[in-house]
């Protein structure tokens, strides 16, 4: 495995967005943020986090639990298809995680469109807590979902051409 990619997911759209940077990128695997290992094997050369942006940040225990209580129809549709919400979160993981020093990082998150772009994200929260431990992340972006929760069109597509840019980088 070279390429490790950690996901908080809660309604299933930022599992997809890291199954179509997974899909761009050649060895990486998915792991939901509850099951990744907290002790990165070095020879992971790559480490992609991804998260929801809950109240324009990482989530909290709080949040996740109005994220599980939440009945949309992307949600829905979601649990369906046999996805599986996040019980843990990326901010925990992070906190608990040794990673190794040269990791090339990156960080993604999804985050309602519309929110303007002063405010924070889920990403640019991991990047902190990411430097609070000597770790720098190199490449970050957010993709859009609506407010009921289904991605926009094209963003799968644009998560593959991220991945596949920030992997030749």
């Amino acid at each position: 495995m070279d390429t490790l990619i950690v996901v908080e997911s809660h309604c299933g759209n930022t599992w997809r967005i890291a199954e179509a940077i997974a899909s761009s990128i050649p060895d990486a695997t998915v792991m939901r943020v509850d099951d990744a290992p907290h002790i990165i094997d070095p020879r992971v050369t790559t480490l992609i986090v991804g998260a929801p942006t809950h109240a324009f940040t990482l989530s909290t225990a709080d949040s996740r639990e109005s994220a599980r209580q939440r009945t949309t129809s992307g949600a829905k549709e979601s649990r369906q298809s046999g996805f599986h919400p996040s019980r843990t979160g990326l901010r925990e993981w992070i906190d608990s995680a040794s990673i190794p020093q040269g990791t090339r990082v990156a960080a993604f998150d999804t985050c309602v469109k519309g929110v303007g772009p002063l405010f924070g994200r889920a990403a640019k929260k991991a990047n902190k807590l990411l430097a609070k431990k000597g770790i720098h992340a190199s490449a970050t972006e957010t993709f859009w979902v609506t407010g009921d929760d289904h991605l926009h069109d094209g963003e799968l597509d644009r998560a593959a051409v991220w991945a596949t840019a920030f992997s030749k980088s």
